[in-house]
């Protein structure tokens, strides 16, 4: 019996190997040689693009059979069906069987009068006879009730960070720590304080952001920047536990009344979790259900909702808890590419807190109801680099920032609308969208754009996540807004700087705070983040 011949690629380099449904293995090469590296998710963009063979590009751009699209459109369908549609449906499907029913009894009063006194076979067979051309109607209400129904998410409350005096900063005091650290560091040269400053100037952000006292230190000259656990512990639980207080005096609601605990922290993710932290502080039940949801970015708050609503949908009579935030004691960039510069000038503390139910004897005194949350995830390679942490080619590590960001994050967002649109958009608005297509289908895609629909005809106010001045401009142009529509990031971006996941529930306290929100108002909350995703959810008013 003749042995294989051992393979020739050295140890550290592997083929891919692909099963085929019969069962049979084939190894393919990796490269020319058969023995090139497999591009892994650590790669840079470009150098993921470089080390792909043809093999691996086929199976990249596999797209499923025309069966499996069909369904997956068919379920679309259905699920835009139930929740937009199956209460209008029910509501008049009843309102048509009460008239149909009152007429019948109108015009034969004499069957109404003796089937009282008929035997309940004779009774049951009569109205049968008579009343079986309601049948069809009747169906027509008992399943869209069954279908309507659904198990109603609802925000009781929420609490936001507000940092200590000593916190706070003005531009010229985010400049001389930067200048201090750098120096200090020996990272930045004047080119690059330079550059911080014109962003900076450029930014959106006003005199009255905060940084931790892990880096406000730096204000004094030769005092270095504390990037220790322990002082990335201490900005953790000073802004996670002082959310919570916050919350939990405003519901009256008790740590251990919670059921699933949940934080999002892109950043910072140690061990033991930030959950663990915030139950030994309150002392939760050792039932409470935890999840640490980390590297989401500034969308990972509507995907930390998504989680608890899902829970909360499966576990009646339930409780739970979101803390969204983004700890930054640890993350100052101190090199020279100015695409990882831009962190230094962007983020800021904050945090937000957030009490979800499906109890019935809470629903009166919630805020608001989760009506709609739609997630979109890219995954082209362009998408995936946009928001990148890595080192730098002198090893500083930080967070890359794409000079196409505002292009990917407007063509996430219009996966995101899209899904999003059937839900709420008037049915006049999907029309001329509708017609639009098929007028540039007939005449030619060069007749014309097609019909971006506005969404002010079904959103009464909107929160979209202060991420940047040129990001909400373009937002506002694309998606046909007024000022007035991102009055709330505008006027978060210049108070509280970019707070990451947390920004958009310090726009839904501005709109509180300076419109007239009232009972039955439909709020849409729009982030998006590194992957590159976008999420959005829609909340009614319920006070």
């Amino acid at each position: 019996m003749t042995r294989p011949e051992p393979s020739t690629c050295p140890p550290s380099e592997v083929h891919v190997t692909l099963s085929t449904p019969e069962g049979l293995r084939l190894r393919v090469p990796d490269g020319t040689n058969g023995c090139e590296r497999a591009p892994s998710r650590t790669d840079t963009p470009d150098s993921v693009v470089s080390s792909i063979s043809s093999t691996q590009r086929k199976a990249r751009s596999y797209t499923p059979g025309p069966i499996r699209v069909r369904f997956s459109a068919l379920k679309d369908i259905l699920v835009v069906l139930r929740l937009r549609y199956m209460s209008s449906l029910y509501y008049l499907s009843c309102v048509g069987f009460v008239i149909q029913f009152g007429l019948w009894a109108y015009h034969k009063p004499e069957v109404v009068v003796h089937i009282p006194n008929e035997t309940v076979a004779d009774a049951c067979a009569q109205l049968w006879a008579e009343l079986r051309g309601l049948l069809p109607l009747f169906l027509v209400m008992v399943g869209s009730f069954l279908m309507r129904r659904d198990k109603s998410v609802y925000l009781l409350d929420f609490a936001l960070f507000e940092p200590p005096a000593e916190w706070c900063l003005t531009r010229e005091n985010i400049m001389t720590i930067l200048k201090n650290a750098g120096k200090i560091a020996g990272s930045f040269e004047e080119t690059e304080l330079e550059f911080m400053r014109k962003v900076l100037v450029n930014s959106g952000t006003g005199d009255s952001t905060s940084w931790p006292p892990g880096i406000t230190r730096c204000q004094q000259d030769g005092v270095p920047q504390d990037q220790t656990m322990k002082a990335a512990r201490e900005e953790a639980d000073t802004v996670i536990c002082s959310c919570l207080e916050s919350l939990f005096d405003r519901t009256g609601v008790q740590p251990k009344e919670v059921d699933f605990f949940i934080i999002n922290c892109s950043l910072f993710s140690p061990t033991p979790s930030l959950c663990a932290m915030a139950c030994n502080r309150f002392q939760m039940r050792s039932g409470v259900k935890t999840f640490n949801l980390s590297g989401m970015g500034c969308s990972a708050s509507l995907i930390a909702v998504d989680l608890a609503a899902e829970l909360l949908q499966n576990n009646p009579n339930s409780l739970a808890i979101v803390v969204s935030t983004e700890l930054i004691t640890q993350s100052l960039y101190h090199g020279a590419e100015k695409s990882m510069l831009l962190q230094n000038t962007l983020f800021r503390c904050g945090g937000a807190a957030i009490c979800l139910t499906n109890k019935p004897r809470l629903a009166g005194r919630a805020r608001y109801r989760l009506r709609h949350l739609v997630r979109t995830q890219c995954t082209d390679d362009d998408s995936y680099g946009a928001v990148y942490q890595c080192e730098d080619p002198k090893g500083a590590s930080g967070i890359r920032l794409s000079k196409e960001i505002v292009k990917i994050a407007g063509k996430c967002m219009t996966k995101n609308l899209t899904q999003l649109g059937p839900l709420v958009l008037p049915i006049f608005e999907q029309v001329r969208v509708l017609g639009s297509i098929v007028r540039r289908k007939l005449k030619g895609s060069g007749s014309g754009a097609v019909y971006v629909p506005s969404f002010r005809s079904a959103v009464h106010y909107f929160c979209i996540h202060a991420g940047g001045r040129a990001v909400l401009d373009g937002i506002e142009k694309n998606l046909r807004l007024l000022p007035e529509d991102l009055e709330a990031s505008r006027a978060v971006l210049h108070s509280q700087g970019n707070t990451s996941s947390s920004s958009i529930w310090y726009e839904l306290r501005y709109i509180e705070e300076h419109k007239d929100l009232r009972r039955g108002h439909k709020i849409l909350q729009l982030a998006f983040g590194s992957g590159f995703k976008c999420n959005s959810a829609v909340w009614t008013r319920m006070r």
